[in-house]
C-alpha cells in the first residue's frame, strides 16, 4: 500500500462496511479531497474604506475521486465494481452518510455519482470518477480520556478496545487532553452509573443532567446532534434532553488548547474529542 500512496484511505458505509482505495483491486489515481474552503460573511465599512469579516463556516461542498479498477481476471474486476456499487449506495438508500477516511479522521459524507471509463482493450480496467458530498466538510479525529472513579483501581493492563480511537486514562478523578486543532471540537459524554445528578467538567465548562443513572446504565451527552440519552441494561435507549441541567451549555464545544476532565470521583466518565480540521494531515 505505502508504495501506491502516501497515506491510506477508504470508505466506511453507515453499517459499518469497508472498501479501501489504496490497494489492488481499487486505488486512488487523482483527488480532491485536500481542497478546502470557508465561506466568509463580511459587511462594508461606513467610510468605504473596506470592509469586516463578521462570520466564518465550512459550507456543504462537493469533491470528486478517480479511481483505478484493475485485477488479473474479469470476474475479480467485476467482482470489484459490484462491491464498490453495493458499498457506497447504501448509504443514498438510507440517508444515513458514510464516513470517508484518510489516515485516522474522517469526513462524513455521501458519493452520489460514478462516471466509468471502460477501456475496450484491457476489459480488466476501469476508471471511476467519483463524486462525493460532505455533509459535514471538517475532517474529524475521534480521542477518549477516560476519568475512573477514585475507589477503582485503574487497572488497564489487558484493556483492548475495538475502536480507532485511542484511550488515554486518568490519574485520580482527573484526566488531561489538548485539543491542537485551531477549532474548537464537539464533545460525547459518556457518564456511567450509578450516580445522581452527575456533572462532569470540561475545561472550566460544566455538562450535566438532573437524573439517576443505575449501576449498568450510562447517560450520553452528544454535541453532534444535540441529543442526551440514558442507555439501559438491556440497550433500550431513552431521550432524556428535558432532564439536562438547564443552567449550563451543555452543548459548549471544547475550546483549543489544554484541558482538563474531571468530575466528583464517585463514579465513571468519558469524553469523546471530536477535533476537527479543514483537511486531513499530511502524513
Amino acid at each position: 500500500m505505502s508504495d501506491l500512496l502516501p497515506y491510506s484511505i477508504y470508505y466506511e458505509n453507515s453499517a459499518g462496511e469497508t472498501i479501501r482505495f489504496d490497494e489492488a483491486p481499487i486505488v486512488v489515481q487523482t483527488t480532491g479531497l485536500f481542497d478546502w474552503q470557508w465561506n466568509i460573511s463580511s459587511y462594508d465599512r461606513a467610510i468605504r474604506d473596506g470592509g469586516r469579516a463578521v462570520a466564518a463556516r465550512r459550507p456543504v461542498q462537493d469533491r470528486t475521486l478517480v479511481l483505478d479498477v484493475f485485477a488479473d481476471t474479469q470476474q475479480e474486476h467485476n467482482a470489484a465494481i459490484g462491491r464498490l456499487h453495493n458499498v457506497l449506495e447504501y448509504d443514498l438508500n438510507t440517508l444515513i452518510p458514510g464516513k470517508l477516511w484518510i489516515n485516522d479522521r474522517y469526513v462524513r459524507c455521501f458519493a452520489f455519482t460514478s462516471v466509468k471509463t471502460i477501456n475496450r482493450d484491457w476489459s480488466a480496467y476501469t476508471v471511476v470518477g467519483l463524486t462525493v458530498r460532505l455533509i459535514s466538510p471538517a475532517w474529524v479525529k475521534e480521542e477518549t480520556v477516560t476519568v475512573l472513579p477514585v475507589t477503582t483501581a485503574a487497572d488497564t493492563a489487558d484493556k483492548k478496545y475495538p475502536g480507532k480511537y485511542p484511550y488515554k486514562y486518568s490519574e485520580g478523578n482527573v484526566a488531561r487532553f489538548i485539543n491542537n486543532t485551531a477549532s474548537s471540537a464537539p464533545m460525547m459524554i459518556k457518564i456511567c452509573g450509578p450516580c445522581s445528578n452527575p456533572s462532569v467538567y470540561v475545561g472550566e465548562n460544566e455538562y450535566s443532567v438532573n437524573t439517576s443513572i443505575s449501576a449498568g446504565e450510562y447517560a450520553i451527552i452528544d454535541q453532534r446532534d444535540k441529543s442526551i440519552y440514558l442507555v439501559g441494561q438491556s440497550g433500550t435507549r431513552t431521550n432524556i434532553f428535558n432532564l439536562r441541567n438547564k443552567s449550563v451549555d451543555n452543548f459548549q464545544y471544547a475550546p483549543s488548547g489544554a484541558l482538563t476532565v474531571s468530575c466528583s470521583g464517585q463514579f465513571a466518565c468519558e469524553v469523546t474529542f471530536l477535533t476537527q480540521r479543514s483537511e486531513p494531515e499530511w502524513i
